[in-house]
């Protein structure tokens, strides 16, 4: 649905664009983040973290992972918690800001669950709700009917690389 694109997003963002010092934490077992890290940085091997662009990745990240990030006095700490299945881990309950990033593609409607239980999380606990993906016309219809309300995330082809309508639109999301 789009989640660690974002997460990578806002990190350049954040380091490149405002200058703060940045994490980024993979709090799933996707493994993107050694991946991408790998071809990278050229490192062929699986490391405990990644350097890229100024900005810290941290693969298969976890509570110890969490306070390094914040021993090292982090400015900005992402966390990619990937597709919400159940109960939210309790560090998502205690963001500064969270994101939920839906998808209005018919074929991925499952991939959030329940509408009515994400719905209310989102509404309960004050998330963001954004969408990369689907039709627009679904996420029009869908914010005048519901709450809350769906923004749409601009198109990005690289996530390592900022626009100005990127960084208008994040200085947007920060406020």
């Amino acid at each position: 649905m789009g989640v660690t694109h974002l997460c990578i997003l806002m990190a350049n963002y954040f380091c490149s664009g405002c200058g703060k010092k940045t994490s980024v934490l993979e709090w799933n077992h996707h493994g993107d983040f050694a991946r991408f890290g790998s071809v990278c940085t050229g490192m062929g091997q699986k490391e405990d973290f990644y350097q890229i662009q100024g900005v810290t990745y941290y693969p298969e990240a976890d509570e110890r992972k969490l306070a390094q990030c914040l021993k090292d006095e982090c400015e900005n700490i992402i966390i990619d918690f990937g597709v919400m299945r159940g109960q939210e881990p309790a560090e998502l309950l205690r963001c500064h800001k969270a994101f939920l990033v839906v998808s209005f593609s018919e074929w991925q409607e499952g991939a959030f669950g329940n509408q009515n239980v994400w719905k209310e999380r989102a509404i309960q606990n004050s998330w963001q709700c954004l969408a990369a993906f689907g039709s627009e016309e679904s996420r029009i219809q869908w914010n005048k009917r519901y709450r809350p309300t769906v923004l749409r995330i601009p198109l990005s082809v690289d996530a390592f690389t900022l626009t100005k309508e990127l960084m208008d639109w994040m200085k947007r999301l920060e406020g």
